[in-house]
């Protein structure tokens, strides 16, 4: 009769750093591919707002991230990315973590993201979304969408292969927002929509705000089929 005390020491015990590291990594791509999309917008969440936001001029600017407001229709509510309130304009920013090639245009309805292997993604155009953002606290704030700029910013190393508006970036979102320096706040207007997106955040209770989001786009896509 085998002694099972010397099966374990001699083929269990050294291959078990083995079992742990295989373990490992199938926990990770697990993990990795069921939590893919929010660990992606996590981690472009905290490049903007522990990046982008901590250079610009505090002075001159201010930033605001994860804004759940109503949407401009009144059905339910919107989630915005990032805002940024400054003198020269309130910027609404989209972010898509995205790598590949990016093929797409302003009145496409999607657009399409391409990998050298061959591989195919289609998403919402994000022109589309930040045009509803932009609407939504033009509304909130109670100014004309005039005062706002939009900025579509691609992080994870994507590369545009149409042309694109101006506002579609795919380099230092630091740089571009610096970079605009046309007037369009008065001081007052500035400290007023800093007021009311501060308050904005303070009352927003962010698990119920995400249930009445998916709710209404729920909703919403069965009104459509």
């Amino acid at each position: 009769m085998t002694d099972p005390h010397a099966l374990y020491t001699t083929l269990i015990k050294p291959a078990l750093p083995l079992f742990v590291l295989v373990g490992v990594i199938y926990g990770v791509r697990f993990f990795y591919h069921r939590f893919r999309s929010s660990f992606k917008g996590s981690l472009g969440e905290a490049l903007v707002t522990q990046g982008t936001f901590r250079l610009l001029d505090p002075e001159r600017y201010r930033g605001f991230s994860d804004l759940y407001l109503p949407r401009p229709d009144g059905d339910g509510l919107t989630q915005v990315d990032h805002v940024v309130v400054s003198s020269f304009g309130i910027f609404v920013i989209e972010t898509k973590n995205y790598t590949g090639w990016i093929y797409g245009a302003e009145h496409q309805a999607k657009w399409t993201q391409t990998f050298g292997s061959g591989g195919k993604f289609s998403f919402q155009n994000p022109i589309w979304q930040n045009r509803l953002h932009l609407r939504a606290l033009a509304k909130l704030l109670k100014l004309p969408e005039s005062k706002f700029r939009p900025v579509i910013f691609f992080m994870g190393g994507s590369a545009f292969k149409t042309e694109l508006p101006g506002y579609v970036i795919d380099t230092s979102l630091t740089g571009y927002i610096n970079g605009i320096e046309g007037v369009l706040l008065q001081p007052e207007e500035v400290v007023a929509a800093n007021a009311a997106l501060a308050e904005l955040v303070a009352r927003t209770n962010k698990r119920a705000a995400k249930r009445e989001l998916l709710a209404g786009i729920k909703r919403r896509k069965s009104a459509m089929a």
